[in-house]
């Protein structure tokens, strides 16, 4: 065979074999996202080889929440599937489901969609379903209670008291709290914590936290509290020169935070729901920032600073036994005795002790309550959950008290 016969029939191998292969095409079905594909070989048994339109005829429901799909191209293939369940992905774009001819029920909650889907969808009979559904922990005798209802039109708001730090026993809470989580649209903490700037809360501490005149912690303690500082430092593995720039209320602050994690204190309810938010998904709205609880404690006096930090010195010997009463306190849910334990009876404040507690939880609880206000006011349809410290549901003036006085009825739920 001479050289141009040879590529004569070899150009029209590789043509026929093009024409053979563009005309598969046709009835192939590809789909865009590689995990999405996966699951439908997956459900049709088929690892391998391609997928033809006829593959798809017997799949009339699918449940894919929570696979990390990031595109539904491909799905309008399915059309003869009436249920679909897509929530909790990263889905932006839903125009495939409008080719889906048999579609009648789909949810789409978690994803970031854009609400024109919605009305197309609807406009073709379909049932949109954009409530995120999560999985109910707990049991009916779980830990846990401090979990008030307040509810406005359409507007449900769950109003739980937590505790920062927790243990292990904690976890998963009373099934009442975990099944008001799982009803919720949009949790609430104090700060959402997942999301903050760590560059920006660095600088806002050194400027809020360090002395600016040259001078060090040594300077402005006795010789004997400076003494007890570097000993508890020296005892928790530091040493004091670390942080020798910073003012008594943010070592009152840190040596607290270090003997936490000596003692394996996890971190507490806020974060465990803030994490659970995350995961599925749901919208977290913070009703204050790091910086406004920050100016809480800088704003104090040098001496009111000073009288804080010997305090927090002298308690640290009985730091873990304190903690403990109190995850016992909480875990059995009894407002009356966690209250009782928390304040000190028969003791007259000093005017500063009174503006430090009044900046502490008063104003912060009106400020608060006033978020709460407007989101019952606005009547959006969507159930909050508010995850904040349990004073601030406990000790007058507290939310639930504030939110009463302005007319709304406050309903025990645990």
């Amino acid at each position: 065979m001479n050289r141009v016969l040879r590529i004569g029939l070899l150009l029209v191998t590789l043509l026929f074999l093009a024409s053979c292969q563009l005309g598969n095409n046709a009835e192939v079905v590809y789909f865009e996202d590689y995990q999405l594909e996966q699951i439908i070989r997956e459900e049709l048994r088929l690892p391998e080889g391609d997928i033809v339109p006829e593959d798809l005829n017997n799949i009339t429901e699918l449940d894919l929440s929570g696979q990390r799909i990031k595109s539904i191209s491909g799905m309008e293939n399915l059309d003869h599937i009436k249920t679909l369940n897509l929530q909790n992905n990263k889905i932006s774009d839903f125009s495939p489901l409008e080719g889906m001819e048999r579609l009648e029920e789909v949810s789409i909650g978690g994803n970031p969609y854009e609400t024109d889907i919605i009305t197309k969808l609807e406009d073709r009979d379909i049932v949109v379903l954009t409530k995120v559904e999560v999985e109910v922990r707990g049991t009916a005798d779980g830990p846990g209670g401090f979990l008030w209802k307040v509810e406005n039109g359409n507007t449900t708001v769950y109003l739980q008291g937590t505790i920062h730090l927790a243990n292990d026993d904690f976890f998963p809470l009373n099934r009442k709290i975990e099944e008001a989580y799982a009803k919720a649209d949009i949790i609430v903490p104090e700060i959402d914590m997942n999301n903050i700037n760590m560059l920006e809360i660095q600088a806002m501490t050194m400027e809020l936290a360090t002395y600016s005149d040259g001078s060090t912690i040594m300077d402005h303690l006795s010789p004997e509290l400076y003494a007890k500082l570097v000993n508890t430092y020296s005892d928790l593995g530091y040493s004091i020169s670390m942080f020798a720039n910073y003012k008594p209320w943010f070592h009152s602050t840190l040596i607290q935070n270090l003997m936490t994690e000596e003692l394996g204190f996890i971190e507490g309810v806020d974060s465990y729901f803030l994490d659970r938010a995350e995961q599925d998904q749901k919208q977290v709205i913070g009703l204050e920032t790091v910086e406004e609880q920050l100016s809480i404690f800088a704003d104090t006096s040098p001496e009111f600073q000073t009288d804080m930090l010997e305090e927090s010195l002298v308690e640290l010997e009985e730091f873990e036994s304190q903690m403990n009463d109190m995850f016992s306190l909480y875990m059995e849910g009894d407002p009356d005795k966690l209250l009782e334990y928390l304040m000190v009876e028969d003791v007259e404040p000093s005017p500063e002790e009174q503006a430090y507690m009044q900046a502490l939880n008063d104003n912060r609880n009106y400020n608060m309550a006033e978020q709460i206000a407007n989101f019952l006011e606005e009547d959006s349809g969507d159930t909050y959950f508010v995850i904040v410290g349990s004073l601030h549901l406990l000790l007058e003036p507290h939310i639930r008290s504030i939110l009463e006085e302005e007319g709304y009825t406050i309903e025990q739920v645990l």
